[in-house]
């Protein structure tokens, strides 16, 4: 039993010494990480923002033709490298955080470690720019919502599984009959790096415009880098990418590569975000 009790104390202590918790203003809050997954703890006039590293690299965005209920039009595999690693925020934007910055709350499904939900880009937009002022982050330093590409890199984690190599009922909150809302984050398991909350809870806004993914002229996928959706002319209007499903979806719209899109000024108990900080 006492060699029990020292391994356990032993993993605890090198668990904790792979987050490392800085403060507003701190410059090596906003350095690169060295490991996918690897934790640091922002803590902005009292509030905790965990995020966890994503490596730059090449990966392979879209889903397999084999996948099951896939939409064909819209989730073509293609090879897509990302030349700049980034923090992403290891929960969807909780309601206590939101508060913290903005000083109100505009959910629908009311408690402090449930996502905040009913913000449309133009409230996220404001969110961040304050809380990276007041995060007293270097010149240089970006406060945004992901792309499309960089949230799909975080939420597979290293897969090509459609659930990110985990069962889907281990990870998400989905299939709510009841209109119940949302739970509390990171209350099911999180995926290989760390992450929570990819699928289900909330659907969560990207900052591209909604489009299929490009092709050449024989209609073969192309290999993109560090890709930021379609132009303004390729997507008229502002239809924007949300990702992951909800606490209401069915398990399709939970697969990794599923995408669904909502007007950028739709305000919907259906939508949350999280946020990336590129050094």
């Amino acid at each position: 039993m006492k060699r029990l009790a020292s391994l356990s104390c032993f993993l605890s202590l090198a668990l904790a010494a792979i987050c490392v918790q800085v403060r507003a203003a701190d410059k090596t809050a906003f350095e690169q990480g060295s490991e996918p997954g690897e934790r640091r703890v922002l803590v902005v006039d009292g509030t905790e923002f965990p995020f966890r590293w994503v490596p730059a690299g090449t990966f392979l965005m879209g889903t397999p033709e084999d996948e099951e209920e896939r939409d064909s039009s819209y989730e073509t595999l293609h090879e897509v490298t990302l030349t700049r690693g980034y923090w992403i925020l290891e929960t969807e934007t909780t309601q206590k955080m939101w508060t913290s910055v903005m000083g109100e709350n505009p959910s629908k499904w009311v408690g402090e470690k449930k996502p905040v939900d009913t913000v449309g880009l133009d409230e996220i937009d404001a969110f961040l720019g304050k809380l990276r002022s007041a995060s007293k982050a270097p010149e240089g330093v970006e406060f945004k919502l992901p792309t499309e590409a960089q949230w799909e890199r975080a939420a597979r984690a290293g897969s090509s599984e459609k659930y990110a190599g985990k069962k889907l009922e281990e990870v998400a909150w989905l299939g709510d009959e009841n209109y119940g809302g949302t739970k509390d984050v990171a209350t099911k398991a999180p995926n290989a790096w760390g992450i929570y909350d990819m699928s289900g809870n909330l659907w969560e806004w990207c900052s591209d415009r909604f489009s299929e993914y490009p092709k050449d002229e024989n209609e073969k996928p192309l290999a993109l880098t560090d890709p930021t959706g379609a132009t303004l002319e390729e997507c008229p209007g502002d239809v924007r990418v949300d990702r992951g499903g909800c606490w209401d979806s069915k398990p399709y719209e939970c697969r990794v590569g599923n995408r669904g899109f909502y007007n950028s000024d739709r305000k919907s108990p259906y939508v949350g975000f999280r946020f990336v900080i590129i050094p």
